[in-house]
């Protein structure tokens, strides 16, 4: 009993020291769990826009938080502007709220914010070790063991809590569904960030002596696990890289796809790994840490010459940004640890931390790059072939097949990245959501996908409308609602209400990873009935013979019944589109035919 008691004591000290270390860290924790909390119970009270944007804000703050902290109990001397730095650090997280965050969450948004943050945690990372104030291989090593227990413990208590909401479940009494989730937030928005901070010794300290000690032991198990198994396995991958290297100069046939992200993942896991054996005075991590900035600078040009074949042809878009990006940040810190007199491994999350803060200060950040690409690449097809005159796109059909696929594909994309309307010879749509319908009054053709050229099997694209002739009938029914869905968003929510025998129900989009939609009744917080769309619009692409057609009422219904509810969705127009298998899109206006059964 002493040792859990000294264990359950050690982990309030610490949770208690970091709350006082940590309060405006804190802060934000808690108002993310509260915003999670609301999105679990019931979103449609609120604008889910804002919640997502003050989640984004929250995550942002406390990031400069930490950061924040890190930098007081370095530079010692600017202690005296602590309560400064902190409503400084509160402002300019109200700041990114009002002015980096949009009314809609976006692509632009979620990829400026992992990089503003991967970008935190690099300089909170490096700053222990500012002008080698401590071993950085030991700063390293603490965020490691920390993160890694964190994770461990809150997997292992929300598996608990599961389990326990599962046993009063099945033997008690029925509990909300709900529960699962708001047990999650708990435990992974709150407790687990919380947790891996309290492991955190004060670097800079020396008043912290017991805690860097735990800190800066290096695990037996790790020590294995780095440098005979994580080290010989990227030696290997290392030699088939180099066969291929060597294969590619005898043939002169140079890559244009596939090896842009495996080195990519090859340079990422050899940092990592680099930077965790720093430490280390074993032949393996001695011999790995020379040879491994030499074997990478080939491998990296390799993969920047594959790059480069594949911008030349396709444009830049924001993967490829990152990819040539990380590229030349993997040559940079190659040749200082080849080059420099220390060798200091903290100038890789130092240099890390520069290049991503690149990516997103335009001119030069990955989405204007990308945005200016793409447009020179579409209005030079369409220059090319005179459908583009005063800044007006003049409709044609008789282009080539590859000239069709690359407006098609160009045009998609540009879409999908919330760039196209901003094209001053685009025309302006009354509802956006129209796009894949009106393309080809847009561009004279409908959307393009050659079999031999994309190397699809099947059609990827589908508009079909409901026969208007057809007459409707709603005998057998005693509500009626117009609903609206689209997957651009993928954001969950309530699309309708009804009332039927005096009982108040919600109707409610959720989608999947996918993009696949599946429509729910609600009554309070219980699910009456659920049907998934998924299986719908796959039989609707066997169905059809072409992109766009009209089609009956029977091909476009969708019915579901169990003891509490009959309910039958009659599509009245449907775009999809499922070109991208992993991020189907598609719009959809129906109508909810309800009854009791």
């Amino acid at each position: 009993m002493s040792k859990v008691k000294n264990f359950i004591d050690n982990i309030t000290h610490n949770i208690k020291t970091t709350i006082v270390r940590f309060p405006i860290t804190l802060t934000f924790l808690v108002l993310m769990t509260a915003i999670m909390f609301i999105l679990i119970e019931d979103s449609s009270l609120f604008d889910e826009n804002v919640l997502s944007r003050f989640m984004f804000a929250g995550i942002f703050g406390a990031f400069l938080s930490i950061t924040v902290r890190f930098l007081l109990e370095r530079f010692e001397n600017i202690n005296k502007y602590n309560l400064f730095l902190h409503g400084l650090t509160v402002i300019i997280t109200i700041g990114y709220y009002f002015f980096m965050t949009d009314n809609e969450v976006t692509n632009y948004t979620l990829i400026h914010l992992l990089v503003i943050s991967f970008a935190l945690f690099a300089a909170y990372l490096y700053l222990p070790s500012a002008k080698n104030a401590v071993n950085f291989g030991n700063v390293a090593l603490a965020h490691f063991k920390a993160a890694f227990t964190s994770i461990l413990y809150g997997a292992v208590l929300y598996l608990g809590i599961a389990a326990i909401l599962g046993a009063v479940d099945i033997l008690l009494y029925d509990i909300n569904y709900k529960l699962y989730s708001h047990g999650a937030n708990i435990v992974f928005v709150f407790f687990t960030p919380l947790y891996y901070l309290s492991l955190l010794p004060e670097f800079n300290s020396n008043t912290d002596d017991s805690k860097k000690d735990i800190s800066y032991v290096y695990p037996k198990f790790l020590d294995i696990l780095v440098s005979y198994i994580a080290i010989p396995l990227i030696g290997a991958f290392s030699g088939v890289l180099i066969i291929y290297f060597i294969k590619i100069l005898l043939t002169g046939v140079w890559p244009v796809g596939q090896v842009g992200p495996m080195v990519l993942g090859y340079s990422a896991a050899g940092y990592f790994i680099y930077i965790l054996s720093s430490n280390l005075t074993n032949g393996f991590s001695i011999n790995f840490r020379r040879v491994f900035p030499v074997v990478l600078i080939p491998l990296v040009l390799m993969q920047l010459i594959s790059s480069y074949i594949r911008i030349e042809a396709y444009g830049i878009t924001e993967s490829r940004y990152y990819v040539v990006l990380f590229g030349i940040f993997s040559i940079v810190c190659a040749l200082m640890l080849l080059l420099g007199k220390r060798k200091n491994p903290n100038a890789i999350v130092l240099l890390s931390a520069f290049f991503a803060l690149i990516s997103i200060i335009p001119p030069i950040d990955a989405f204007n790059v990308s945005k200016n690409s793409q447009q020179a690449r579409l209005e030079e097809i369409l220059i090319r072939n005179d459908m583009l005159a005063g800044n007006k796109i003049v409709r044609k059909s008789d282009l080539s097949g590859d000239d069709k696929y690359e407006i098609t594909n160009i045009s998609n994309y540009m879409y999908r990245m919330g760039y196209l309307y901003d094209m001053p010879w685009y025309p302006n749509l009354d509802n956006d959501e129209n796009y894949y319908a009106d393309f080809k009054n847009i561009y004279g053709f409908e959307q393009y996908y050659d079999r031999e050229y994309t190397d699809q099997k099947d059609k990827s694209y589908i508009n079909a409308y409901l026969d208007e002739n057809e007459a409707i009938n709603i005998e057998e029914f005693d509500v009626l609602v117009k609903i609206t869905a689209h997957s651009k968003s993928s954001s969950s929510g309530k699309i309708g209400n009804f009332t039927l025998e005096g009982r108040n129900y919600i109707l409610h989009s959720d989608y999947d990873k996918k993009g696949n939609l599946t429509i729910s009744v609600f009554e309070n917080d219980n699910i009456i009935i659920e049907v998934s769309m998924k299986e719908f619009i796959e039989e609707l692409f066997e169905k059809a013979n072409e992109n766009k057609l009209v089609m009956n009422q029977e091909n476009l219904t969708v019915e579901k019944q169990n003891d509490k509810l009959k309910i039958k969705i009659l599509i009245n127009n449907i775009n999809a589109d499922i070109y991208d298998p992993d991020n189907m899109y598609f719009y959809m206006d129906a109508f909810v035919f309800v009854s009791a059964p």
